[in-house]
């Protein structure tokens, strides 16, 4: 999730530099979503700027996969298709899946299609297995799903890639999200405490490594409960960031070694 609400320009620019800093310090890799900049993408909105999440990726990720490795192609494809959903106003445009073949689910519950998925947007299809009384995604549309989430996570909603266990066709794989609750949630203010969730998918590619299915399992009701505040963030907090204050146990030079 990008995130970029109510920033300046002169916050956009020092996060740019910031981002830069650390890409080359710590040797790492921005993610690659597709060109964003082609003229020809219809958006739902607005062209998404992807800095700010990009700043917290890099802060707050916990895995540095090399350049070409299996690991970050899931990453990348799985950005740009987050992307594209939450983006894209024009369903043939996507790159990155089978539109007719293209199915979505979590947990085991209710299957969406392309078109389904597409217009209830991806949290109301990934949190439809939630308690309701957490979060009821049936009376969630797109718009408001992203506005109670971007709401809340001003500066993005990172994910990363963990370990992915095999390969094309079927890629399976752990995952970690997590954001730092700077804004607010239907009524709850955050202090900028870190939130994080984890979990599995499995994704079916097509010869042509296009996206004809997506399963998730994941628990979003214990992510919902820290965010509304029901449980402690810190039952949550499992991983170790790479860089940045959170982070005292990794050597400096260590991302610059390749070592992580």
């Amino acid at each position: 999730m990008s995130g970029s609400f109510g920033k300046t320009d002169s916050e956009r620019l020092a996060a740019r530099q910031e981002l830069e800093r650390l890409k080359e310090e710590y040797n790492l890799l921005e993610p690659d979503r597709g060109d964003l900049d082609d003229p020809n993408i219809r958006w739902r909105s607005e062209k998404p700027d992807y800095t700010w999440a990009n700043l917290e990726y890099m802060k707050g990720k916990t895995k540095n996969h090399p350049a070409g490795s299996l690991e970050l192609v899931v990453e990348n494809l799985v950005k740009r298709w987050e992307m594209e959903a939450s983006h894209f106003k024009d369903l043939d445009q996507w790159t990155t899946i089978n539109k007719e073949r293209y199915r979505v689910q979590a947990n085991g519950g209710k299957v969406f299609s392309a078109e389904k998925a597409l217009e209830v947007g991806n949290y109301n299809w990934l949190m439809a297995g939630c308690k309701k009384e957490l979060y009821d995604a049936e009376k969630e549309d797109f718009e408001s799903s992203h506005r109670h989430f971007r709401g809340a996570f001003t500066d993005g909603f990172p994910w990363e890639v963990l370990a992915v266990f095999s390969g094309p066709p079927t890629v399976a794989f752990s995952w970690r999200h997590w954001a730092h609750f700077t804004g607010q949630y239907m009524g709850s203010q955050g202090s900028g405490q870190l939130l994080e969730m984890y979990g599995f998918g499995v994704v079916e590619l097509d010869d042509n490594n296009k996206i004809v299915a997506i399963n998730i399992y994941y628990k979003p009701d214990e992510f919902m409960e820290a965010l509304k505040g029901d449980i402690p963030p810190h039952q949550l907090s499992k991983g170790k960031s790479l860089v940045g204050s959170g982070c005292p146990y990794i050597h400096p030079n260590s991302l610059k070694n390749g070592e992580v």
